[in-house]
């Protein structure tokens, strides 16, 4: 399931830099770039982009934000603390001019950006296509870009919290199979982690922790992958048939989605 994702995630990027590119040719053809591709030109399309919001269409923000984001994924310093505040000072006073900042990470030994601006687009454009679209991509991230569990290894309930909220407002988005099954896949890990994790997971999962209210969280998993085992995007189906068949016979998931381990 992850390839959908994937997918939508790469649209978005297509889409964004289409709409861009009568006003910034340059930018869109420098993005989305190589991954680990680090350098100025990245942090000036980040600037360049977000100073020309306020003047650009409605419409068009949102596509203008997510390039940003693009851009800013670039951006990086390695090294120690020390090094890591020094190489960074020029970027951090750069971003803060738009109200952004890397963060350090110190197990990954750099200084990140956290997507910052995909919850902008959510925040201030939560009616439009890009608006729900992000949202997905939120979702699936485990309502957390961090990187570092900043919100707690149990992801399920804040998945399941928005999920349901979103589904229970938008009855004609058509982004609800998509977060049917973020949810769906959401009450089936809360159900499968209330069992005796295998693998490595066992030294951070408690099964405890999980055991009041599983026999629900498998139901209400059977009952949101039902609503989509049909689905007209064939991977959201196929996967939604697939988990149901090991739900239905109480088998657990070999590995549960949205809890979050930084170590």
């Amino acid at each position: 399931m992850r390839k959908f994702y994937e997918d939508l995630n790469r649209d978005l990027s297509e889409n964004a830099l289409q709409e861009i590119r009568p006003s910034f040719p340059e930018i869109s053809s420098l993005l989305p770039g190589k991954e680990g591709d680090f350098d100025a030109r990245y942090l000036e399309a980040v600037s360049r982009l977000l100073d020309g919001l306020d003047k650009a269409p409605v419409e068009q923000r949102p596509a203008i934000l997510f390039a940003a984001n693009l851009a800013a994924e670039h951006l990086a310093c390695f090294g120690s603390y020390e090094e890591r505040a020094a190489k960074c000072a020029p970027v951090q006073k750069e971003l803060a001019k738009h109200g952004q900042a890397l963060r350090h990470d110190e197990l990954g030994g750099g200084m990140y950006y956290t997507s910052d601006l995909l919850w902008r687009i959510w925040q201030e454009y939560p009616q439009t296509t890009w608006g729900e679209r992000v949202f997905v991509l939120l979702l699936e991230r485990g309502w957390d870009t961090s990187g570092t569990c900043d919100k707690g290894g149990d992801q399920t309930r804040e998945v399941i919290r928005q999920g349901e909220t979103f589904l229970a407002e938008r009855p004609q988005s058509p982004c609800r199979d998509a977060v049917t099954l973020l949810v769906g896949q959401a009450y089936a890990s809360r159900w499968s982690m209330s069992a005796p994790p295998s693998g490595a997971m066992g030294d951070y999962i408690d099964p405890k922790d999980f055991k009041e209210g599983a026999e629900e969280a498998r139901s209400k998993a059977i009952g949101y992958f039902e609503q989509i085992q049909n689905a007209p995007e064939n991977q959201l189906g196929e996967y939604a048939r697939e988990v149901l068949l090991g739900l239905r016979k109480q088998h657990v998931l070999e590995n549960p989605s949205f809890f979050c381990v930084y170590d």
